[in-house]
């Protein structure tokens, strides 16, 4: 079986449960909704507290079974047709047919994790208002669980000179740990200058408010093509000076996101070498990758530089906890030191124990108001 039985993932899933007496077990790149098109619309289900489901969806807790590796195909550059990108959006709803504390509550407890960091996105075309509303639905959802720790994103359509403010305002409000930049989807292109700057003076605001950053590392995306796939790739992340933060800069899947193997022997991973080796404040986290692609990464980073994150719910977090187990196994590397090391020494390290909510960020939160359901306005069709 090219993949992990059913019996084997089980018994990594107990062994990393085992680790938690040893601190808490964090996971770093959770997503509290669909991200990517942010067009689903939820309602509370009233026989299951905590649970939001789409219309026509029924939820059911995480089961561990058998892993399947997958391959990374080399996609093209072609425009995809919208009958493809209605299909995708239908396969999305598959994984995001349900959110909500107790959504998470239970990948957590599947996975033997204790704490996770929920990165939204603001969408292209945002703006500060729109983002706000969704950032008040996610807090509103998730706020009274010292297990779920958010983060913010920067809406597209700010100047770069008003990204820092917001990012204060959000910090001050939402009690913010870090900040998520996804170039793909919010239509960033750091492959211009005027973006470049913008980016840097993300960098440049966050290192003072003291917030961490999650950039989207990668190209070859499935949902979209030509120029705006290659939006967050190496080839334009390199030119960025990420020691403008003093604050963690961690590029999201490795910054090699849907990166075919071979690309990424003989021209990502040397280029994310050098990089790592430019920027001491940089790291990389472990989702979204396949199985041979997680291997070369683990082989590849020192592993004072890897925080593990699994990109739930796009993929299982219990799947990604026991293949990141699998890989650490045929490297033949000590597993239970180095996953304690992705998973718990390195986030308390990178985030500076902002993982975990203080008492005072409790009590100076605005009254809550309460959201059983929330209904995104769908953006133009990409």
């Amino acid at each position: 079986m090219n993949g992990i039985p059913a019996e084997l993932s089980e018994r990594y899933l107990q062994e990393v449960a085992e680790l938690r007496c040893s601190g808490p077990l964090y996971d770093t790149h959770v997503h509290p909704y669909e991200v990517l098109f942010d067009r689903f619309a939820y309602q509370q289900d009233p026989s299951l507290p905590g649970v939001l489901s789409m219309p026509g969806k029924c939820y059911l807790p995480p089961a561990a079974g058998p892993v399947k590796f997958g391959e990374v195909p080399e996609l093209g550059t072609e425009l995809r047709p919208q009958r493809l990108i209605d299909i995708a959006v239908m396969l999305l709803g598959r994984m995001y047919g349900s959110v909500g504390p107790r959504v998470f509550s239970d990948q957590l407890s599947r996975s033997g994790l204790d704490r996770v960091l929920l990165l939204p996105v603001a969408a292209e075309g945002s703006d500060a208002a729109q983002f706000e509303l969704r950032m008040q639905w996610i807090r509103d959802l998730y706020g009274d669980d010292d297990r779920f720790s958010l983060a913010g994103s920067i809406p597209p359509t700010l100047e770069g000179d008003q990204i820092e403010g917001y990012a204060a305002h959000l910090k001050e409000r939402f009690a913010i740990r870090a900040i998520k930049c996804h170039p793909v989807v919010s239509g960033i292109n750091l492959g211009t200058s005027c973006r470049k700057t913008w980016l840097e003076a993300l960098l440049e605001g966050c290192h003072r408010l003291g917030l961490p950053v999650v950039i989207h590392g990668g190209r070859n995306n499935p949902y979209w093509a030509c120029a705006r796939a290659d939006f967050g790739s190496l080839t334009h992340l390199r030119q960025l000076n990420f020691s403008l933060s003093g604050s963690p800069v961690i590029l999201a899947h490795a910054g090699m996101h849907r990166c075919p193997l071979t690309e990424m022997e003989r021209e990502a991973l040397p280029v994310l070498k050098k990089m790592l080796a430019r920027h001491d404040n940089l790291y990389v986290d472990l989702s979204g990758l396949e199985f041979e692609q997680l291997k070369l990464v683990l082989a590849s980073v020192a592993p004072e530089r890897i925080l593990f994150g699994s990109d739930a719910l796009y993929t299982p977090q219990w799947e990604v906890v026991a293949t990141t187990v699998h890989a650490l196994h045929s490297l033949g590397a000590g597993w239970q030191q180095r996953f304690l090391q992705f998973s718990s020494t390195n986030p308390h390290k990178v985030f500076e124990n902002v993982l975990l909510p203080a008492d005072s960020d409790q009590k100076s939160r605005p009254p809550r108001e309460t959201l059983t359901s929330f209904s995104s306005t769908p953006l133009p069709s990409p």
